[in-house]
């Protein structure tokens, strides 16, 4: 009786740890589209860290998991999403046809960007220069000619922030040499940076 008293006090208490673990540490998520490639592709599924930004503040460069207020369109309410924070509370941001300015000073694309053709940009949805506010970030996908980010719905709030990926833990789906969907086991384990 002890024995069995024991594995289901073990098993609850692991259960207990498992589910805190995912609700307040940790949490696995698919990437959806292609707005990040290459650095992250369609399929990839990532582990974000919940408690990254707590040890640290956001830093241009970061990679964040977050989501949208209910009332903007062309997102599922409570969809996470994934960009790279481009600018900071403060910073003024500008951009042309083909490139990103940040306080005056020209950006670079991200290492692993798709994005070798001119960035896209809606008449109706772009502001030529902004100012993100204090408490905000200003975020862009690294498939910057196929994203819908910051241009389109403004600085983001940092209190919609998730968190922070940490790791590519599975792939499965297309690429550039095979179109059949297929495990991508070089992208298992790949840092997201």
């Amino acid at each position: 009786m002890t024995i069995a008293r024991d594995i289901i006090s073990s098993a609850v208490a692991a259960i207990i740890v498992a589910l805190l673990l995912r609700v307040f540490v940790v949490g696995a998520f698919r990437i959806p589209s292609h707005s990040m490639e290459h650095t992250l592709q369609v399929g990839d599924q990532i582990v974000v860290s919940k408690i990254a930004f707590l040890l640290r503040d956001v830093r241009r460069g970061d990679v964040v998991v977050f989501t949208l207020s209910d009332d903007l369109p062309g997102v599922p309410s409570g969809q996470p999403l994934i960009k790279r924070v481009v600018a900071l509370g403060g910073d003024t941001v500008r951009m042309t046809a083909t490139s990103l300015f940040v306080n005056g000073q020209r950006q670079p694309a991200p290492p692993q960007s798709a994005a070798h053709s001119p960035i896209r940009i809606s008449d109706d949805a772009f502001v030529e220069e902004v100012v993100v506010p204090a408490g905000h970030v200003y975020v862009l996908g690294d498939n910057r000619a196929n994203s819908y980010d910051s241009r389109f719905w403004g600085p983001l709030n940092m209190e919609r922030i998730i968190g922070m990926p940490l790791f590519v833990y599975w792939s499965y789906g297309s690429d550039e040499a095979n179109a059949e969907p297929h495990l991508r086991l070089g992208r298992f384990f790949a840092p997201v940076r």
